[in-house]
């Protein structure tokens, strides 16, 4: 594990990606902020079939990483106070627009305090987080949708449940969907040497696997290569898809030098 002091600042190094795809406007948003002593990364994505998915997005991101600035902590309430407050601010945009009043946006965050080597994540909706260790998938985070619950009986909770359902992504959850956020919070983890995060919208992860995921983190030695490898990858299917499909990868220490030396064969594309 790292043991961080004051002194020692874990090592991060971050790379993004967004793009439009087959879609007219891109609805999906990424933002962090990196300082030396915290970490925050943010990704969001317009929710379809309403107005405003655009702008709602972008409001998340930069109210989460507001938030986080002006109150840096990895704590479990803090991070639901800073989803809360990207949620009131789409609602607010909401009521000043009434051609957008039903906007509104996913959101995955990863929060890190690079003193002590401790993590969390959140999130609300389908953008989701993967988080890597030894160049193997370690924990993803599960969707607010109704493909990731059970038949007819996930359906029949979201409506006893009085959740307003976004059905165009099949969300039961989303930020500016109602009047309070119900945000998914990881429990704390340590960091090690050699982790590594992706955060995305639906539109990638709808069109690669975790295997390829996996091995293209064992096949890069840079975030940066992480990701290109990973848009390539999205690229050659991307015709398949009129999604927005947007990344941002984090890298904490080297995750080269504990990935590359256990490589061997073809990036796998299926």
């Amino acid at each position: 594990m790292l043991e961080a002091t004051h002194a020692f600042a874990v090592p991060i190094s971050t790379s993004q990606f967004s793009c439009v795809g087959e879609r007219s406007g891109n609805q999906d948003a990424i933002g962090y902020h990196l300082d030396e002593r915290n970490a925050c990364f943010v990704v969001s994505d317009g929710v379809g079939g309403h107005a405003g998915g655009e702008l709602a997005s972008r409001i998340v991101v930069d109210t989460a990483l507001n938030t986080f600035v002006d109150h840096p902590s990895v704590a479990a309430d803090d991070i639901r106070h800073a989803v809360k407050e990207a949620n009131d601010a789409v609602l607010a945009k909401q009521r000043e627009l009434a051609d957008q009043s039903r906007m509104s946006a996913t959101i995955v965050s990863l929060f890190v305090d690079r003193a002590t080597g401790e993590a969390c994540w959140a999130h609300v909706g389908d953008s989701r987080l993967y988080w890597f260790r030894r160049g193997a998938l370690m924990q993803r985070t599960e969707d607010h949708s109704l493909s990731e619950r059970s038949g007819e009986a996930a359906a029949g909770q979201g409506a006893n449940g009085g959740e307003r359902l976004v059905k165009s992504n099949l969300l039961y959850r989303a930020l500016g969907a109602r009047a309070t956020a119900e945000t998914s919070v990881s429990t704390p983890q340590r960091l090690a040497d050699g982790d590594a995060f992706l955060l995305c919208t639906d539109g990638l992860w709808q069109l690669i696997s975790q295997q390829v995921m996996e091995r293209s983190l064992q096949l890069a030695d840079s975030a940066e290569e992480w990701l290109a490898l990973l848009r390539r990858a999205a690229e050659a299917k991307a015709d398949k898809s009129r999604d927005n499909y947007s990344a941002l990868a984090v890298w904490v220490g080297s995750p080269q030098q504990v990935t590359l030396a256990g490589t061997a064969g073809p990036l796998v594309t299926t």
